[in-house]
Formats: structure tokens, C-alpha cells, sequence
């Protein structure tokens, strides 16, 4: 929680970099229910037809919002804090079964 946009945006870019081929997706919200998403892909993900901002919009809807960025790093906002632990499941389900990974 209460983890500005920037930071998260931050740590992402630097777990992707130490992770190497990776994809990573982080959330947050404030405590009035805004909820950032964040998702750093590597080369390597983006070669298999992912992009990180078609990818988190979408999964911003889930917590009713949106956004977008770069094919290799995007950040998303959304209206719904309850909804962030289904956001992040629906990501990481996503992007094991695009990535062929179970």
C-alpha cells in the first residue's frame, strides 16, 4: 500500500533488469482506493508478442481503470483497491499461459 506510482515504476524497471528475461507486473493503492499498476517487460517478452502497455490497460480494467506506455514498461491506474488481488491474479495467469509457463 501507499507506494507512489514513480517508486513502483522504479522497482519494476530494476527487478526486470536483475531478473533478466522476465516479465513483471506490481500494484499498489493509496488508502482512498486509487490503485498504480505497473508492468516492465524484458526483449525477450516483447519478442513473444507482448507488450507491456496493451498488457497492464487491460488488467487495469479489472480494478476499473486503464493506461498504457512502452512496448518494454507501462503503468496503469485504477478506481477500485478490492479489486487489486484479482488484477494482479488475472496478470500473472495471463502472462504464464502466454508465455507457455504453468
Amino acid at each position: 500500500p501507499d507506494i507512489e506510482a514513480e517508486a513502483l515504476k522504479s522497482a519494476a524497471e530494476k527487478l526486470s533488469a536483475k531478473l533478466g528475461n522476465s516479465a513483471v507486473v506490481l500494484g499498489s493503492f493509496t488508502e482512498d482506493g486509487k490503485v498504480t499498476l505497473v508492468a516492465s517487460f524484458s526483449k525477450e517478452v516483447n519478442a513473444k508478442g507482448l507488450q507491456a502497455g496493451k498488457f497492464i490497460g487491460a488488467i487495469a480494467k479489472i480494478c476499473g481503470g486503464g493506461g498504457g506506455g512502452r512496448p518494454n514498461l507501462a503503468q496503469a491506474g485504477g478506481k477500485d483497491a478490492s479489486k487489486l488481488p484479482e488484477a494482479l491474479e488475472a496478470a500473472e495467469s495471463q502472462l504464464k499461459q502466454a508465455l507457455g509457463n504453468s
